[in-house]
C-alpha cells in the first residue's frame, strides 16, 4: 500500500497544482500542448521503448489487446444508445477512450518502472489511432484516420520499436538530450489536465454518472476478461488492465467541442471519471500487487 501511495500522490498533486493555477490566473495553453505533442511526447515516447526490455510478443499482445477492448467498449455503448434510445453520440468518445497518455504514463512510469511506460506507450498508441480515426469518424460523420498520421506520435513509437527490436546503437550524446526532452512530458501534461479540468462545469448529473462508472469499471472487466481468455501475465497483464480502466480521455472533450457534439455532457464524464480515479487507481494498483 506504501507503493500504491507513492505513485498515487505525486500523480494527483501535480493535476492539483494545475487546478489551483487555472483558478488563479488564466494562461492559453496551446503553445504548451503543442509542445508537448510534437516535441516532448515524440521523445518521451521513443527514448522510452528504444532501450526498453520488450518484444515482438508484447507488442502483438499489448495491441492485439487494446483493440479488443476498445471494440468490445464500443459493441456496447451502441447497445446501450439503442436500447435508451439516447442520440447522444458524443458519448462514444469518453466511454470507450481512456486517458492512457496524460494519465497513463505517468501511472505506469512510477508503478513499473520504464519496462511499464514503453508498454504503456504501446497501448496508447492503438488507444490514440482508433480515437483520431473511428472517434472523429463517429462525432462528425467523415472519415478523418489521416488526423492520426498529423501528429510524430506514431512515427515515434514505430521508430523506437524499429530501434528496439533491430538494436540500432543510438551515441549516447545524442540520446540524452532526447531522453532530456521527453522527461518535461509528464509534468507538463499532467499540469495541463488539471489545468483544464477547472473549466468543466457538471451537466446531466445522472447520464454523466452512468457513462463515468461505465468508462472505469466496464473498462477494469473488459481487460480482465481478455487477460483471463488469452492467459496473459506479468506486467503485460498489469498494464493492460491499468490502462484499460482509465479514466476518460481528455482529448474526447477537445474533440467533442470542436465538433459540436455533447461537448458539456462529455466534459463532465472527464471530470468525474477523473476524480474517480483518485480511488480507482490506487484500488487497481493494489490488485495488481503480489
Amino acid at each position: 500500500m506504501h507503493s500504491v501511495v507513492q505513485v498515487v500522490i505525486p500523480i494527483f498533486s501535480i493535476i492539483f497544482v494545475g487546478y489551483a493555477l487555472g483558478r488563479i490566473k488564466r494562461f492559453d495553453l496551446q503553445t504548451l500542448v503543442d509542445l508537448i505533442v510534437y516535441v516532448a511526447a515524440p521523445c518521451l515516447i521513443f527514448s522510452s521503448i528504444a532501450r526498453s526490455d520488450i518484444n515482438l510478443t508484447d507488442f502483438t499482445t499489448i495491441a492485439g489487446a487494446a483493440l479488443a477492448i476498445i471494440v468490445i467498449m464500443t459493441a456496447l455503448v451502441f447497445l446501450i444508445l439503442k436500447l435508451t434510445r439516447s442520440d447522444k453520440n458524443g458519448l462514444y468518445l469518453p466511454m470507450v477512450f481512456g486517458n492512457t497518455s496524460y494519465l497513463g504514463y505517468p501511472v505506469a512510469l512510477l508503478a513499473f518502472g520504464m519496462d511499464g511506460l514503453s508498454r504503456a506507450v504501446l497501448y496508447d498508441m492503438l488507444n490514440s489511432l482508433v480515437l483520431f480515426s473511428l472517434g472523429i469518424y463517429i462525432v462528425h460523420q467523415k472519415h478523418k484516420i489521416q488526423e492520426a498520421f498529423r501528429v510524430p506520435l506514431l512515427y515515434a513509437v514505430m521508430t523506437g520499436l524499429g530501434v528496439n527490436l533491430l538494436n540500432i546503437p543510438i551515441p549516447q550524446v545524442l540520446f540524452t538530450p532526447i531522453e532530456m526532452i521527453g522527461m518535461i512530458t509528464i509534468p507538463s501534461a499532467l499540469l495541463v489536465l488539471g489545468y483544464e479540468l477547472g473549466d468543466i462545469q457538471i451537466s446531466a448529473v445522472k447520464i454523466a454518472l452512468l457513462a463515468s462508472a461505465y468508462r472505469i469499471f466496464g473498462g477494469f472487466l473488459v481487460a480482465f476478461l481478455i487477460i483471463k481468455l488469452f492467459s496473459i501475465e506479468g506486467l503485460v497483464r498489469d498494464i493492460i488492465v491499468l490502462q484499460g480502466a482509465m479514466p476518460s480521455a481528455v482529448m474526447s472533450m477537445i474533440l467533442a467541442a470542436k465538433y459540436n457534439r455533447d461537448a458539456s455532457l462529455v466534459a463532465s464524464v472527464v471530470l468525474i471519471t477523473t476524480v474517480l480515479s483518485m480511488i480507482s487507481i490506487p484500488s487497481i494498483l493494489s490488485l495488481l500487487q503480489p
